[in-house]
């Protein structure tokens, strides 16, 4: 006999309720309802909500997750035995018509197929890489929904799939561009994901405008510019003195300069992360979050000194407070040269490019790149690649604003022993 349960994970105040169906010994399917409550209202022992007085919607949310089970009950009845599958996505849909009746997952409309597609990667295997989908592409995904459903409201219309042409991309990017001020390349991401959707609404047999896949129906991304520390700078860096929480923000940017780590990696290092191999050399070893790749880095002097002041790793920070933090250790280290770049204010993309004094320009991402750059020419692409973790040297190069042309190189040491 077939029974649903509810579930909670994590222990705040914003918490996700999932549905866990399960019929017999085959199938134990679970999903987000995409409900959340606060975790001190939640019988996690019966996986219902607990009728208090702080919680004023209780009773409002038990009568929803009620009614959720009885429809995913009668539709299980309903559909078994007639030859449709019932697995994840199965449940996924029964949850989305349940909320949205008017517009099932079987919807034509753009907005409501963006949703189903992103709540299904949040299961999806990449068969190449053997990694689900990572936190970022999902955050990216929400904020082009966010922006789909601003739009709707701009146009007043909601958009249907196979209304996805020319004329609907010329009138979307117009409008990210003039009324969301967004730069080419985080509207050309907005871009990517929809065609992503509409070529997987083509394959479950919807009807779309195949213009979505014309080349006309793409835009040019913004010439990448980035700041890099230099050795110099990082001098400079290590002799900033300043309270405490700058103190540990400028250690952390130095040991990311040495590393290369992502940020979201770099604050995960802790003294587990140090490995000594059977010779005796001490190095760090980590999992890249975005890849799951291990990676082995050795331990720079810099990060050595660092690592015996502190008896081990800084105190990890925030993505945000790192970001603000590094500019005021630059800016007091006196890396204040005045360079061409841009800088993006918000998680709106919104960017401004011109002239500004370096520690400006500084953002956590700078000490991969830093790392990147520093190692150029001076150790071979594929050594550095084994620690930046990018798949091919093309990649690579793009990364760090270099082109291929080592060839040229060698035909000058070729005519010049002629």
């Amino acid at each position: 006999m077939a029974t649903v349960k509810y579930l909670l994970k994590g222990k705040g105040e914003s918490c996700s309720i999932y549905i866990r169906l399960l019929d017999g010994r085959s199938k134990d399917i679970t999903v987000l309802t995409g409900y959340v409550v606060n975790a001190n209202y939640w019988n996690n022992e019966k996986g219902i909500v607990k009728h208090v007085v702080k919680f004023l919607d209780s009773q409002n949310m038990s009568k929803k997750l009620d009614a959720l089970k009885l429809h995913v009950l009668t539709s299980l009845n309903k559909d078994k035995g007639t030859g449709i599958e019932i697995n994840k996505q199965w449940l996924i849909n029964q949850v989305n018509f349940y909320k949205n009746p008017d517009h099932s997952v079987d919807s034509n409309k753009l907005l409501d197929l963006l949703l189903s597609y992103q709540e299904r990667l949040r299961s999806k295997v990449n068969p190449r890489t053997k990694r689900v989908t990572s936190l970022a592409t999902l955050k990216n995904y929400n904020t082009t929904i966010k922006h789909i459903k601003e739009f709707q409201e701009y146009i007043n219309k909601e958009i249907d799939i196979v209304d996805v042409d020319l004329s609907f991309f010329n009138t979307y990017v117009e409008y990210l561009s003039s009324i969301k001020n967004l730069t080419n390349t985080t509207i050309g991401t907005h871009i990517k994901q929809i065609k992503t959707v509409a070529k997987d609404a083509q394959e479950n047999g919807l009807k779309i405008n195949t213009l979505v896949f014309s080349s006309k129906f793409n835009i040019t991304p913004d010439d990448t510019l980035f700041t890099t520390l230099t050795e110099q700078d990082i001098e400079k860096i290590k002799l900033f003195k300043g309270s405490e929480y700058l103190n540990n923000a400028r250690d952390w940017l130095i040991i990311g300069c040495w590393t290369g780590c992502r940020v979201g990696d770099l604050m995960k290092l802790n003294n587990k992360n140090i490995i000594d191999d059977v010779k005796g050399v001490r190095f760090i070893r980590y999992s890249q979050s975005k890849t799951n790749k291990q990676v082995d880095v050795p331990i720079h002097q810099d990060v050595k000194d660092i690592l015996e002041k502190r008896s081990g790793f800084p105190k990890p920070i925030s993505d945000q407070r790192f970001n603000d933090y590094i500019k005021l250790v630059c800016k007091g280290s006196g890396i204040n040269e005045v360079i061409y770049g841009s800088k993006t204010k918000g998680e709106r993309g919104l960017r401004r490019t011109g002239y500004f004094e370096k520690w400006e320009l500084i953002k956590s991402h700078t000490c991969r790149r830093t790392f990147a750059t520093i190692h150029y020419k001076k150790l071979n692409n594929k050594i550095i690649m084994s620690v930046t973790g990018h798949t091919s040297e093309k990649m690579f190069l793009k990364y760090i604003g270099e082109t291929e042309n080592e060839h040229l190189e060698d035909f000058m040491n070729l005519w010049n022993k002629k």
